[in-house]
């Protein structure tokens, strides 16, 4: 009596044995399967069709190899599930068999018991790919990521983004801290063939560097204090799909080791564990440091940094595409209407003459914080000037800007003790200084220390000190 669980499944058997293809038609015929036989490649190509259906294939076959029919047909159907069948096993065309993508690998003669469950093993597998997929597929849609701008620095980045996604390679997005990183990082995904696989962020800033390494390849229960159970790392999570790691400038010299080798040879090992895995993941990874001067002060790996920088994506400043201010602002309004149940909105002229005339030290981020807050706080159905969380752009002072830059950077570094965090602080913000200044005047020393309004001697002194260029 057939199985109505297994109707409508095919199992297709390219093979020239008929002892072979009788056995597989009396184990699977009586349990529902639907067996369709081919004895040579040239029909049995024919007969493959995707979907419900399995494919038994001999390596050896009287007009071709099953090896060559592998990949034609993986090319043709991505999805298929091909089981290679062989009287002469061997280590080569069993690598390169899985290499090429087969589901299984079984020698003649084979059990009937093991035939039956390796077939119901691979029919439940792709009835679970298929679920997964059509929920990644919903997913994705419902989350297709929107980067609102049409000033001509941002359809460059469109454009690089269009190139680039389809290509499985790694590519490095430099900008500021809230330019929109991992936003563009996500529309790589959204267009790249990994779509239906996961997307995993990572930022290296945000998560203490001796656990860095656990969270990217993840650990064994023992492996350390605290690691009760199994953990599989960020790496393993993204199997599939893309993993986007932020802040890469923060990675120490001894993980920049390993991630390059990871990245070179694709395997890795969890914390205390012997086994060798391999990690089937795109990497983009982004900074909003100068990852040269890392490079010239020993802090960042030359060979990781041109591993990384396949591709380089720059973001600009939200002050360098001012005609997008509006277009976003609106865009941050309209979502934020919608979030909070506030009714509509609009922006009085005042308000947008203030946007346009604040510098954006933050960046999108920073404006879409303003636009979310004064939503929720103005009264009625106009955005005034008032409401908007943000001095006056003139009167945007220089403490003021270096608290809110400060702020980010400094949030943690009250909790160490003898960081010798004044004299660092002030020795970067003093060089930073004069850099900009001697830039801004051509490297003419005499006009950057009237300028600075500090003795010609003296900055020839810093200038040395801080060893600048």
């Amino acid at each position: 009596m057939a199985h109505e669980d297994h109707m409508g499944k095919e199992v297709l058997i390219i093979d020239d044995d008929e002892a072979i293809t009788w056995v597989v038609k009396k184990a699977l015929e009586p349990l529902g399967y639907k067996v369709v036989t081919r004895p040579r490649l040239s029909s049995g190509l024919k007969a493959v069709k995707g979907g419900l259906q399995l494919v038994l294939l001999d390596i050896v076959l009287p007009d071709g190899n099953g090896l060559n029919a592998l990949k034609e047909i993986r090319s043709t159907f991505p999805d298929a599930m091909v089981i290679m069948v062989t009287a002469h096993g061997r280590m080569e065309s069993t690598v390169e068999a899985m290499r090429e993508g087969a589901y299984d690998y079984i020698e003649k003669p084979f059990d009937v018991e093991e035939l039956k469950i390796n077939v119901e093993k691979a029919f439940r597998d792709m009835a679970v790919r298929e679920e997964l997929s059509n929920l990644r597929s919903v997913t994705a849609e419902a989350e297709e990521p929107l980067i609102v701008g049409r000033s001509p620095k941002m359809l460059k980045v469109f454009k690089e983004i269009g190139r680039v996604a389809s290509k499985d390679i790694t590519i490095l997005i430099v900008g500021e801290s809230g330019t929109g990183k991992e936003l563009v990082a996500k529309a790589i995904h959204h267009n790249s063939n990994r779509r239906t696989g996961p997307f995993v962020a990572i930022n290296a800033a945000s998560i203490p560097k001796d656990l860095l390494e656990a969270e990217l390849f993840g650990w064994e229960k023992g492996a350390f204090t605290g690691a009760k159970e199994k953990y599989a790392g960020k790496v393993e999570s993204a199997r599939g799909g893309i993993l986007f790691l932020d802040e890469i400038s923060e990675l120490n010299l001894d993980l920049q080791a390993k991630l390059l080798r990871f990245m070179q040879d694709k395997k890795f090992s969890p914390l205390g564990s012997n086994t060798v895995m391999e990690g089937n993941v795109r990497i983009l990874g982004a900074t909003n440091r100068d990852l040269k001067e890392a490079i010239t002060k020993g802090l960042f790996r030359e060979d990781l940094y041109y591993r990384f920088n396949v591709v380089q994506i720059k973001l600009p400043t939200l002050a360098e595409r001012r005609e997008d201010i509006i277009p976003l602002a609106k865009h941050f309004l309209k979502d934020a209407e919608r979030k909070f149940e506030t009714g509509k909105k609009e922006l009085s002229r005042e308000a947008k003459d203030l946007l346009l005339k604040y510098p954006w030290p933050g960046n999108v981020r920073e404006l879409e914080n303003a636009i979310k807050r004064a939503c929720i706080l103005s009264n009625g159905t106009v955005i005034e000037k008032r409401d908007l969380p943000l001095e006056e752009a003139n009167s945007f002072s220089i403490q003021d800007f270096l608290e809110e830059k400060l702020k980010r950077y400094l949030k943690e570094m009250t909790k160490l003790e003898k960081c010798n965090l004044y004299d660092s602080v002030v020795s970067e913000v003093e060089k930073a200084l004069i850099k900009i200044v001697l830039n801004e005047t051509g490297g003419n020393q005499l006009k950057a220390s009237k300028t600075l309004g500090i003795n010609r001697n003296t900055l020839r002194t810093k200038i040395r000190g801080y060893k600048i260029k």
